[in-house]
This record gives C-alpha cells, sequence and structure tokens, in this order.
C-alpha cells in the first residue's frame, strides 16, 4: 500500500509540473502580447495597444483609445463623466483601476496643429491619427470652479473653455492615467 501511494505521489508530481510550468508560460506570454504596440504612431511618440490604450511616450501619459462619444454614442456633462471615470475603474479598464479625468496641461498636449483626425461629424481635429476616427472634438478636465470646469478643444486653433458641469451641450471625454508597472 506505501509502495502504491509513492508512486501515486510521484505520478501526481510529473502531472502537475508539466500543468504549472504551461500556466507561468502562459502567463508570461500574456503579459508580453500585452506590452507589444500593435501600432506606433509616425513620429514615434505614440504607441497603440491591443488593450484599448495608447501611450504616449513624449509625455508619459496613457490614454484610452477610444473616448466616450466612441464606445457610449452620447454627450456627456462632468458629473456623467466622473461617474465614467468610477465605472471604468471598477470594471479595471485594460486591467488598470486609476483612470482619470486629464488636467487641462495633460488633455491641451494631445493638441498639435500639424497631426489630422477625424471627429465624429468628418470634421478636421488636431490630435494624432493614431487615435480612432470619428471621436469628440474636446475632452472634460479635472478642473473645475463652483459650477464650470474646463474643457479642452481638438479643433481649429484648440484651447480651453469654461463650462457649465451640466449644461454644456458639446462636450466629450477621454480618459488617462500614468502608466506605471503592475
Amino acid at each position: 500500500m506505501q509502495l502504491c501511494l509513492r508512486f501515486l505521489a510521484i505520478l501526481t508530481g510529473w502531472l502537475i509540473a508539466p500543468a504549472v510550468l504551461i500556466g507561468v508560460l502562459s502567463v508570461v506570454y500574456a503579459e508580453t502580447v500585452k506590452i507589444q504596440p500593435i501600432k506606433i504612431s509616425s513620429d514615434q511618440r505614440y504607441e497603440k495597444y491591443l488593450d484599448g490604450t495608447i501611450l504616449d511616450k513624449k509625455n508619459s501619459l496613457m490614454w484610452m483609445s477610444s473616448d466616450y462619444w466612441l464606445m457610449e454614442h452620447k454627450w456627456v456633462n462632468w458629473y456623467t463623466a466622473k461617474e465614467y471615470v468610477q465605472r471604468m475603474n471598477n470594471k479595471k479598464f485594460a486591467g488598470y483601476n486609476d483612470w482619470r479625468l486629464p488636467s487641462v496641461k495633460e488633455a491641451s498636449l494631445l493638441y498639435e496643429r500639424r497631426k489630422r483626425n477625424t471627429d465624429k461629424d468628418g470634421d478636421k481635429i488636431f490630435i494624432d491619427n493614431i487615435f480612432p476616427k470619428g471621436a469628440g472634438w474636446s475632452t472634460w478636465t479635472s478642473e473645475d470652479k463652483k459650477n464650470k470646469a474646463f474643457v479642452v478643444s481638438f479643433k481649429d486653433e484648440g484651447g480651453k473653455s469654461f463650462q457649465d458641469k451640466v449644461t454644456a451641450t458639446d462636450a466629450f471625454l477621454r480618459l488617462v492615467r500614468h502608466p506605471t508597472p503592475q
């Protein structure tokens, strides 16, 4: 009986070791695939990933590839934008739970006059074409005062404007985070 138990223990060890090794290798493979960009912008500034994120290497920021308009097909007020941040963090979008509204400075970094893309109406916006076409032409930011918050525009000359948090009629949202090792 004791010999039989020893044999069973050895056999089990031989079966478990490869299963554990396969499990470890699949995790390593998955992490390797996640960190390989699927597209790089022409100026090498941005890297697009399969998980729905875009890394801005120049400014060390990670953006959601699709904005609120592309994902929800709706306008968004500032309060709904804040709720959306919570929803994406609870969902752990792309494996992260630290998404947030960009600052005015961060959102303004997306605007580049020499870059061309098109918004939801087919009009020109000046963000890199590594971002999907059909997005909104602006984004809410984290900077607010009383009943207004800054919106940064990617149209025409860009810039920022204070808009009412509830009644702003043409506001969009693109979330950001600082890339950190997981």
